[in-house]
């Protein structure tokens, strides 16, 4: 049997990857449930190093959250002597079958797999505090509170794909990757002449495609964005106390903060606006740009107000995977 090019392994591992979520969603759809998977706090710092080998920024830390609203890590909880002592504990039970793929060196991360974590190992690197050190427990239970409530199935209104697998596809292989997932919000896959000049714009500084169901987004580096244009994230966000609290909703996610004196409020961004950093201020838009936000839903991030100055930016209401900006408040006092 003849070798499979590089190109086509990996347009064959991407593609096995998205079927495979897709079929766990869709028994998610008969039997409301938790995708879990066994990915572990080595896997995390393996991603670390390959987004970083291919120009990722700092969000390259952030990948791999314990639990994104669908799918949870249980492992990540393990220390590393902790999951070591499982694997050992688990293959005395039972056989471990390894992918063959996974010890292929033509792989960057089986490269990085093999070849860096040893050393990293060696010079008693902590996978787990390195994993924690950018991941928040505090935010769990309340994702999982939400997922309890939430039985009924939901059409997604919004796929971001990362920068990394965009740039590692051929071009036959990108249309079906949109294609996938405009088939997964009900829709036709793209004309052959529309993705062609997306395509060519993604080679610039910024690419944009609309059409009549959805927005096709993608910065230079940034991960590429599918957005239906019935997508909550186009709705104003919404806000009101309970007791204490202020409770900012939008995009089907909900942010909390204790404000018993109501100083508090949510507001919305305008040109020219800047925000309080340890550093000292920085422009609203420049923060969007940093965090990939598409142009034309920069205006609808909810910001927290403060006595009437912006001090955060809720982008945690856009992707669970986000952090709000700044992660710390600055109050002038």
């Amino acid at each position: 049997m003849p070798k499979l090019s590089f190109k086509l392994k990996k347009g064959l591992e991407e593609t096995g990857r998205l079927v495979r979520y897709h079929e766990l969603k869709k028994i998610n759809k008969k039997i409301p449930s938790i995708i879990l998977t066994g990915h572990h706090c080595k896997d995390y710092t393996e991603s670390i190093f390959l987004h970083l080998t291919r120009g990722g920024g700092k969000k390259s830390f952030y990948t791999l959250p314990p639990f994104d609203g669908e799918r949870f890590l249980p492992l990540v909880f393990l220390e590393d002597q902790e999951l070591k002592e499982l694997y050992q504990f688990v293959s005395t039970k039972m056989t471990i079958f390894e992918d063959e793929s996974n010890i292929d060196p033509i792989y960057k991360r089986n490269r990085i797999r093999m070849e860096l974590i040893p050393i990293l190992e060696k010079e008693k690197w902590n996978f787990f505090k390195t994993y924690w050190n950018f991941h928040d427990r505090s935010q769990l239970n309340l994702q999982f509170d939400g997922f309890t409530k939430q039985f009924q199935t939901i059409t997604p209104h919004l796929f971001r794909i990362p920068h990394d697998t965009w740039i590692s596809l051929n071009l036959p292989s990108k249309k079906e990757l949109i294609d996938f997932h405009l088939n997964l919000m009900g829709m036709y896959p793209l004309y052959k002449s529309g993705f062609e000049n997306f395509h060519l714009q993604s080679e610039g500084e910024r690419a944009f495609l609309e059409n009549k169901n959805c927005y096709l987004y993608k910065s230079k580096f940034g991960d590429l964005f599918i957005i239906d244009k019935k997508s909550p994230a186009f709705k104003k966000a919404v806000s009101f106390r309970d007791g204490h609290t202020l409770i900012i909703e939008w995009n089907q996610s909900r942010f909390k903060i204790n404000d018993p004196d109501e100083r508090y409020k949510l507001g919305s961004w305008h040109h020219g606006q800047k925000i309080q950093i340890r550093s000292g201020n920085k422009e609203i838009s420049e923060c969007m740009r940093e965090n990939g936000i598409p142009f034309f839903l920069r205006t609808f991030i909810p910001i927290l107000y403060f006595e009437n100055e912006p001090i955060q930016i809720l982008f945690s209401l856009f992707s669970k995977n986000e952090k709000n900006y700044p992660k710390r408040i600055y109050l002038e006092r």
